[in-house]
Protein backbone atom coordinates (compact mmCIF):
# COMPACT_ATOMS: atom_id res chain seq x y z
CA UNK A 1 0.00 0.00 0.00
CA UNK A 2 2.67 2.40 0.96
CA UNK A 3 4.47 1.47 -2.38
CA UNK A 4 1.31 2.59 -4.57
CA UNK A 5 0.80 5.88 -2.65
CA UNK A 6 4.32 6.61 -3.35
CA UNK A 7 3.91 5.72 -6.90
CA UNK A 8 0.61 8.08 -7.30
CA UNK A 9 2.74 10.79 -5.24
CA UNK A 10 5.48 10.39 -8.13
CA UNK A 11 3.04 10.90 -11.00
CA UNK A 12 1.46 13.92 -9.59
CA UNK A 13 4.65 15.16 -9.43
CA UNK A 14 5.93 14.60 -12.26
CA UNK A 15 2.72 15.65 -14.31
CA UNK A 16 3.34 19.15 -12.15
CA UNK A 17 6.76 19.84 -13.40
CA UNK A 18 5.46 19.28 -16.68
CA UNK A 19 2.30 21.12 -16.71
CA UNK A 20 0.07 18.78 -17.10
CA UNK A 21 -3.10 18.15 -14.76
CA UNK A 22 -3.39 14.19 -14.37
CA UNK A 23 -6.75 14.06 -14.11
CA UNK A 24 -6.59 16.21 -17.63
CA UNK A 25 -8.45 14.90 -20.71
CA UNK A 26 -6.37 16.38 -22.92
CA UNK A 27 -9.39 19.30 -23.70
CA UNK A 28 -8.61 22.48 -24.77
CA UNK A 29 -10.41 25.79 -23.20
CA UNK A 30 -12.87 27.11 -25.81
CA UNK A 31 -11.13 30.30 -27.31
CA UNK A 32 -14.72 31.36 -28.10
CA UNK A 33 -15.56 31.36 -24.32
CA UNK A 34 -12.13 33.41 -23.50
CA UNK A 35 -13.31 36.37 -26.23
CA UNK A 36 -16.63 36.21 -24.42
CA UNK A 37 -15.23 36.69 -21.10
CA UNK A 38 -12.57 39.73 -22.27
CA UNK A 39 -12.78 42.91 -23.95
CA UNK A 40 -12.41 42.68 -27.67
CA UNK A 41 -13.03 45.78 -30.16
CA UNK A 42 -13.83 46.13 -33.59
CA UNK A 43 -12.54 49.11 -35.55
CA UNK A 44 -14.28 50.28 -38.92
CA UNK A 45 -13.04 51.60 -41.33
CA UNK A 46 -9.54 50.50 -40.20
CA UNK A 47 -7.97 53.23 -41.81
CA UNK A 48 -9.09 56.79 -43.40
CA UNK A 49 -8.22 58.10 -46.80
CA UNK A 50 -8.74 61.69 -47.35
CA UNK A 51 -7.67 62.19 -50.93
CA UNK A 52 -7.18 65.47 -52.56
CA UNK A 53 -7.65 68.28 -50.05
CA UNK A 54 -6.58 72.20 -50.65
CA UNK A 55 -3.87 72.73 -48.73
CA UNK A 56 -4.71 75.30 -45.02
CA UNK A 57 -8.93 74.34 -45.69
CA UNK A 58 -10.39 71.53 -43.22
CA UNK A 59 -12.54 68.32 -45.16
CA UNK A 60 -15.54 67.26 -43.66
CA UNK A 61 -15.10 64.80 -41.10
CA UNK A 62 -14.88 61.04 -41.46
CA UNK A 63 -16.45 58.39 -39.00
CA UNK A 64 -14.38 55.78 -37.29
CA UNK A 65 -17.05 53.65 -35.81
CA UNK A 66 -15.47 51.46 -32.44
CA UNK A 67 -17.72 48.69 -31.50
CA UNK A 68 -17.27 46.56 -28.18
CA UNK A 69 -17.32 42.41 -29.93
CA UNK A 70 -16.45 41.10 -26.46
CA UNK A 71 -18.52 39.59 -23.71
CA UNK A 72 -17.43 42.38 -21.56
CA UNK A 73 -17.32 46.32 -21.34
CA UNK A 74 -14.80 47.73 -23.33
CA UNK A 75 -13.06 51.02 -21.75
CA UNK A 76 -11.38 53.11 -23.56
CA UNK A 77 -8.82 55.15 -22.59
CA UNK A 78 -7.52 57.38 -25.16
CA UNK A 79 -7.89 58.47 -29.09
CA UNK A 80 -4.97 59.96 -30.26
CA UNK A 81 -2.94 61.31 -33.50
CA UNK A 82 0.54 60.48 -34.00
CA UNK A 83 3.29 60.15 -36.57
CA UNK A 84 5.19 62.37 -38.40
CA UNK A 85 2.36 64.73 -39.72
CA UNK A 86 0.04 64.11 -36.94
CA UNK A 87 -0.64 68.08 -36.54
CA UNK A 88 -2.55 67.61 -40.31
CA UNK A 89 -5.26 65.49 -38.93
CA UNK A 90 -7.34 66.19 -36.64
CA UNK A 91 -10.09 64.46 -34.08
CA UNK A 92 -13.76 66.58 -34.37
CA UNK A 93 -15.60 64.71 -32.36
CA UNK A 94 -14.84 61.77 -30.19
CA UNK A 95 -17.21 59.88 -28.07
CA UNK A 96 -14.99 57.25 -27.29
CA UNK A 97 -12.28 58.48 -25.02
CA UNK A 98 -13.06 57.84 -21.41
CA UNK A 99 -16.21 55.73 -22.23
CA UNK A 100 -17.15 52.62 -20.82
CA UNK A 101 -19.01 50.61 -23.68
CA UNK A 102 -21.12 47.86 -23.56
CA UNK A 103 -20.84 44.42 -25.18
CA UNK A 104 -22.60 45.04 -28.86
CA UNK A 105 -22.22 48.52 -28.62
CA UNK A 106 -20.35 51.20 -30.58
CA UNK A 107 -18.56 54.99 -29.67
CA UNK A 108 -17.63 56.95 -32.47
CA UNK A 109 -14.82 59.21 -33.83
CA UNK A 110 -14.99 61.71 -36.32
CA UNK A 111 -11.15 62.74 -37.87
CA UNK A 112 -10.75 65.78 -40.29
CA UNK A 113 -7.71 66.25 -42.63
CA UNK A 114 -6.13 69.87 -43.01
CA UNK A 115 -2.81 69.64 -45.08
CA UNK A 116 -0.57 71.96 -44.04
CA UNK A 117 1.73 71.33 -47.42
CA UNK A 118 1.15 69.82 -50.76
CA UNK A 119 2.11 66.40 -51.36
CA UNK A 120 0.78 63.03 -49.31
CA UNK A 121 0.68 63.25 -45.82
CA UNK A 122 0.38 60.47 -43.34
CA UNK A 123 -0.86 59.65 -39.49
CA UNK A 124 -1.81 57.06 -37.01
CA UNK A 125 -4.60 57.03 -34.79
CA UNK A 126 -4.27 55.22 -32.07
CA UNK A 127 -6.89 53.59 -29.66
CA UNK A 128 -5.98 52.53 -26.51
CA UNK A 129 -8.23 50.95 -24.33
CA UNK A 130 -8.65 47.33 -22.03
CA UNK A 131 -8.68 44.83 -25.05
CA UNK A 132 -6.25 41.90 -25.27
CA UNK A 133 -5.04 43.68 -28.71
CA UNK A 134 -4.57 47.25 -27.35
CA UNK A 135 -3.48 49.48 -28.46
CA UNK A 136 -5.22 49.41 -32.38
CA UNK A 137 -3.50 51.70 -34.80
CA UNK A 138 -5.42 53.35 -37.77
CA UNK A 139 -3.70 54.99 -40.78
CA UNK A 140 -4.41 57.94 -41.96
CA UNK A 141 -3.71 59.32 -44.98
CA UNK A 142 -4.54 62.53 -47.50
CA UNK A 143 -2.91 64.76 -50.40
CA UNK A 144 -1.97 68.22 -50.07
CA UNK A 145 -3.29 70.46 -53.17
CA UNK A 146 -2.40 73.52 -54.20
CA UNK A 147 -6.35 75.62 -54.86
CA UNK A 148 -4.93 76.04 -58.81
CA UNK A 149 -4.64 72.12 -58.86
CA UNK A 150 -8.90 71.93 -58.07
CA UNK A 151 -10.85 72.03 -61.46
CA UNK A 152 -12.99 74.42 -62.15
CA UNK A 153 -16.81 72.88 -61.58
CA UNK A 154 -19.14 72.38 -64.64
CA UNK A 155 -22.25 74.30 -64.68
CA UNK A 156 -24.90 71.82 -64.01
CA UNK A 157 -28.46 71.51 -66.05
CA UNK A 158 -29.71 69.48 -63.55
CA UNK A 159 -31.14 71.62 -61.07
CA UNK A 160 -34.36 71.72 -59.55
CA UNK A 161 -36.47 74.99 -58.12
CA UNK A 162 -36.32 74.92 -54.42
CA UNK A 163 -39.59 76.52 -53.98
CA UNK A 164 -41.54 74.19 -56.81
CA UNK A 165 -39.13 71.22 -56.89
CA UNK A 166 -39.91 71.33 -60.55
CA UNK A 167 -36.90 71.40 -63.18
CA UNK A 168 -37.39 74.71 -65.24
CA UNK A 169 -37.78 73.88 -68.71
CA UNK A 170 -34.88 74.65 -71.04
CA UNK A 171 -35.97 77.38 -73.25
CA UNK A 172 -34.57 77.01 -77.37
CA UNK A 173 -35.33 80.17 -79.57
CA UNK A 174 -37.75 79.54 -82.64
CA UNK A 175 -41.29 78.69 -83.48
CA UNK A 176 -42.89 75.48 -81.86
CA UNK A 177 -46.58 74.34 -81.91
CA UNK A 178 -49.38 74.89 -84.10
CA UNK A 179 -49.75 78.85 -83.26
CA UNK A 180 -46.43 80.02 -83.40
CA UNK A 181 -45.71 79.55 -79.25
CA UNK A 182 -43.60 77.60 -77.31
CA UNK A 183 -45.16 74.50 -75.79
Amino acid sequence: MRHLRNTLLLISLSCFAFGQNPRDDGAKPDSSENAKSSAAVSVNPYSLDFHDQVVKTSSKPARITVTDTGGKDLYIRSASVADDEWQDFGIAVDTCTGATIPSGKSCVIDVRFTPSATGTRRAILSLTDDAMDSPQKLKLIGNGINSVDVPPRSPSTNHTHRSTGLRPETFSPGFHGRNGLPQ
